[in-house]
């Protein structure tokens, strides 16, 4: 399906009620070049239609695509006026598609996005298999702190940083230095053990390899310290007796026995070399824990022996432990990267950083030129210190910059600023850019080059236009012919609102000037339904022609009865033919005057067949209230106040008329009339002549009917009210 189909569009309270169930002119069809233009005059709306299809603030929007229901601005690139580009955002990667750096920058993506999921896995390993729960984890100093190799333990350990503080160099380099360690069999108790140990805040592995054996003194009765401390355990727990539990013996003196056994402990204690004693009052302590070292059996051996080989053997026992330890995290950490590709990508990713980038993308190359030529600044793609491609304007990069810090002129500034944004939007994912006003306060050249750009650079994409610039359509259609579809966008409570779709003849006849006069010489009478307003509501733009095409004769004629105190009859039909050439539809000397013509009434009528060509019917109802009201005023205010239009010094033209009428003073309520009078868009406008603009469909296309209805009320109480 090549359109959006909208069911809801929501901006606070700018649009009109039609547009919260929206159900007619809701869809916005793509033409065969995927483009949609949607025109709509300043003030219905555009760009709040912008900020709701860019899902801000107190926005709603329900639309489908591709047969797929939507709610959110996931299909849409918006690309702003040039009031909303202050700042050119995003990566150098957004804007440029040569192949080596589109490798390189998708190589980095990877490359880091690897990296994180290597660190994840390694973290959650050393956590749930090695009892490293932190980077301060006692285990994490059996490491080499060779090439930084314990730090990156370390790193990898620390649950907030998760290895980002180790560059992926470094990493890649510090591991692929090892290979897998061949482990011998081992006691899977021990090693359990060794790591729960050691993950403790009073480890004893840590107190037994740093005994010193030179210090260690026999003492026969080292036995006896287990025995008493029973003895002390039971003789505490049973307090309230003075019988013996063993043996049943009465009048034991449990407090002398207490005091005796503690006594006797305490003497073997002092003994005792004070790292030993420290060692067996933890094994006391945690007698329930198991020992698969022995450690407790193999103390009190070597001090009741004064033999200490056993705890020379048990502390190498302890150095084999930890070497498991060590190559057994190795092992895994290294699996975890022996897994990836990351060492490939790494090498190929650096290799491309050392190469100067290359830039074989034409539409960057067009813009390059364009920038070089038409600015003459140089624009480059180069590496900043850190390797990284930045794009470079008079050697200072841009990407993020405050326009106004760049070294361009503001509409060198507009034009670049939207020219990167198309890049950015050609790489995009999202299927649909939104343009807004695009060659707005662009000069002739620019505009032409903007265009060719929106037709080139994002042919991939489907493209919604939205403007009030005829200009816009013009060049589009010069750069490719027929290449859009085209709505008009209204936005106005009791009138046909939506995206309404205009026919491609028309669309034609408003973009194409010799398509509209080969209309008025051919096919248009035939649709004709009141000749008499037809050929009154085309009396600016015939003479605006004739103004074009030297026909003093006709000039002069139709000028007579586009200014409201002039009284001659003017034959209109034999100016239509002798413009546009003779039709049996339109009858030669149909004469009017000024007069005449307010005697029409501007109710609602149908001029032309509304059905097969309703732009231009709305388009010369338009234009004959614009003459109407234009001629209503200059009559009333010339007749009224007496005004002088003949001579050098005459009024003739409607400002002047106003301003004789109203001159200027301290007069409150003459400003007032004068200000009334002069504010308004039917009256001191363009389109009352055509001279040097003959598009004939502006007034139609850049007010409402309901606007233009309102406003011709108030013009015609306010002269009633004279």
């Amino acid at each position: 399906m090549n359109k959006l189909i909208f069911k809801k569009i929501k901006n606070e309270n700018i649009f009109a009620k039609d547009y919260d169930n929206f159900i007619k002119n809701n869809e916005i069809e793509f033409s065969d070049s995927e483009i949609a233009v949607v025109y709509g005059p300043n003030g219905t709306g555009k760009t709040s239609l912008v900020k709701a299809l860019a899902n801000g603030e107190k926005t709603a929007i329900q639309y489908s695509y591709n047969g797929k229901e939507y709610n959110d601005d996931s299909q849409f690139i918006i690309i702003n006026d040039q009031n909303n580009r202050n700042i050119i955002k995003g990566e150098t990667s957004d804007f440029l598609l040569g192949d080596d750096i589109k490798r390189e920058h998708e190589l980095y993506e990877y490359i880091t996005n690897e990296y994180e999921t290597i660190c994840t896995q390694s973290n959650k390993i050393l956590k749930d298999k090695f009892k490293i729960t932190s980077g301060s984890s006692k285990l994490i100093t059996y490491f080499s702190e060779k090439d930084n190799f314990q730090k990156n333990i370390q790193d990898l350990a620390n649950n907030k940083s998760k290895g980002k503080k180790t560059k992926i160099d470094d990493y890649i380099v510090g591991w692929s230095k090892y290979k897998p360690y061949v482990i011998s069999e081992y006691d899977e108790a021990k090693l359990e053990y060794f790591m729960n140990d050691l993950s403790t805040s009073k480890s004893l592995i840590l107190e037994i390899e740093s005994i010193d054996t030179t210090l260690v003194t026999q003492n026969t009765r080292i036995r006896e310290v287990e025995k008493n401390t029973e003895a002390i355990r039971i003789l505490s727990h049973f307090c309230d007796t003075e019988e013996c539990i063993v043996c049943d013996s009465i009048n034991i003196g449990r407090e002398n026995l207490l005091a005796k056994k503690t006594k006797n402990k305490n003497n073997i204690l002092e003994t005792l070399e004070p790292k030993i004693k420290d060692i067996l009052e933890k094994l006391s302590s945690s007698s329930t824990v198991e020992d698969p070292f022995n450690i407790k059996n193999v103390l009190i051996a070597a001090i009741e022996t004064g033999e200490l080989e056993g705890i020379c053997n048990l502390k190498d026992d302890i150095q084999d432990y930890r070497d498991i330890f060590v190559k057994k995290v190795i092992n895994e950490l290294l699996e975890i990267l022996n897994h990836s590709d990351i060492r490939d990508k790494n090498e190929e990713y650096k290799k491309l950083i050392n190469e100067k980038p290359e830039i074989n993308d034409e539409d960057f190359l067009y813009i390059e030129e364009i920038i070089n030529n038409s600015m003459f600044k140089k624009i480059r793609i180069g590496r900043d210190d850190k390797k990284n491609i930045q794009i470079f304007i008079e050697d200072k990069e841009f990407l993020g910059i405050d326009r106004e810090e760049l070294p361009l002129s503001s509409g060198e500034q507009n034009f670049l600023s939207l020219t990167l944004e198309f890049l950015k939007a050609k790489n995009s994912d999202k299927p649909i850019v939104i343009l807004d006003d695009p060659i707005s306060s662009f000069d002739s050249i620019y505009k032409n080059k903007i265009v060719y750009a929106i037709i080139k650079i994002l042919d991939k994409k489907k493209r919604v236009i939205l403007t009030h610039n005829v200009d816009l359509l013009r060049l589009l259609d010069g750069q490719l012919k027929k290449c859009f579809n085209l709505f008009l966008f209204n936005n106005t409570e009791n009138e046909e609102n939506g995206f309404i779709p205009l026919k491609p003849d028309e669309r034609d006849m408003l973009i194409s000037l010799d398509t509209l006069l080969k209309a008025f010489r051919t096919k248009i009478y035939k649709y004709v339904k009141n000749k008499e307003l037809f050929l009154i509501s085309l009396i600016p733009f015939m003479r605006g022609y004739a103004t074009i095409i030297n026909n003093e004769d006709v000039k002069e004629n139709l000028t007579q009865v586009m200014h409201g105190f002039k009284d001659e009859l003017v034959d209109i039909g034999s100016c239509y033919q002798i413009l546009f050439g003779k039709h049996d539809g339109i009858h030669k000397q149909y004469e009017v005057s000024v007069d005449s013509i307010l005697n029409q009434s501007i109710e609602e009528c149908e001029i032309v067949d509304n059905e097969k060509y309703p732009l231009l019917n709305r388009t010369l109802r338009h234009s004959f209230i614009y003459l109407y009201l234009r001629l209503l005023i200059e009559k009333v205010l010339v007749s009224k106040y007496k005004i002088n239009t003949e001579g050098r010094n005459g009024a003739k033209q409607l400002g002047q008329i106003i301003s004789k009428a109203f001159p200027d003073s301290s007069d409150k309520d003459a400003m007032k009339k004068r200000v009334f009078l002069t504010t308004k868009k039917t009256l001191l406008n363009e389109f009352n002549h055509f001279e040097g603009n003959l598009s004939i469909f502006q007034p139609a296309i850049d007010i409402t009917n309901q606007i233009l209805e309102e406003e011709a009320k108030k013009i015609i109480n306010f002269l009633k009210n004279l």
